[in-house]
């Protein structure tokens, strides 16, 4: 092989080489419309800190997707909570309120787990459906952030509620910031500029029928 060939040969095999180590640039999820998207959301939010570690490393600034992230969030940890509360039990077998007290925060957190239901249903596949029954929705996440709110002012064993608050807190503390969301959906949509209307009606079809129905 003459020099021109083996110089030619040489310079594509180092070529091919360089090719084969190229890591493909990753994109950076957090893009100023994600961040807008965020802060919009978490600005009605009473813990921001929360709010944004949770949403900041959801590939989407999506507002439907984000406000679904947080809900999906909320039950998780209430689910959590749920295996908690069977986990302590046993150790409490010979203490009746102790036992009583986790056999009502199981019951109440049932209660939100059904409602989580509920919620879905009502919140449908995108935003359109969401401000549909916005109402509902809202009533929903209230619903299920006040069941654990009563499973833990039902404890007065100062003991006992550190314990159960400990495993059951994070689901509490992230139906509120639903709850929140929710609650200033409005300000939400004006700040990320989403025209779709929120429905101020009850849209839940468990809903017992007007007095109307019952009459002729």
């Amino acid at each position: 092989m003459n020099t021109p060939i083996k110089l030619a040969f040489l310079i594509l095999c180092i070529a091919l080489t360089a090719n084969a180590f190229v890591v493909p640039t990753k994109r950076d999820a957090v893009t100023p419309e994600h961040e807008k998207a965020v802060a919009g959301i978490c600005s009605v939010v009473q813990d921001k800190s929360l709010c944004s570690i949770t949403l900041k490393t959801v590939p989407s600034n999506d507002p439907n997707v984000l406000v679904r992230h947080l809900a999906t969030g909320a039950e998780t940890s209430v689910k959590k909570g749920l295996k908690f509360l069977s986990e302590i039990k046993p150790k409490y077998k010979g203490n009746a309120f102790a036992t009583a007290c986790i056999t009502s925060c199981e019951k109440q957190l049932n209660n939100a787990v059904e409602d989580f239901s509920d919620f879905w249903k009502a919140a449908g596949k995108d935003i359109t459906s969401m401000a549909d029954n916005y109402f509902t929705c809202k009533k929903k996440m209230t619903s299920i952030f006040n069941y654990q709110s009563s499973c833990l002012d039902d404890i007065y064993d100062k003991t006992l509620l550190k314990e159960v608050q400990g495993g059951i807190g994070l689901g509490k503390r992230m139906s509120g910031e639903s709850v929140d969301v929710f609650a200033g959906m409005g300000k939400v949509f004006n700040t990320l500029n989403i025209k779709t209307k929120l429905n101020q009606k009850d849209t839940d079809s468990l809903l017992p029928p007007p007095l109307s129905f019952y009459y002729y």
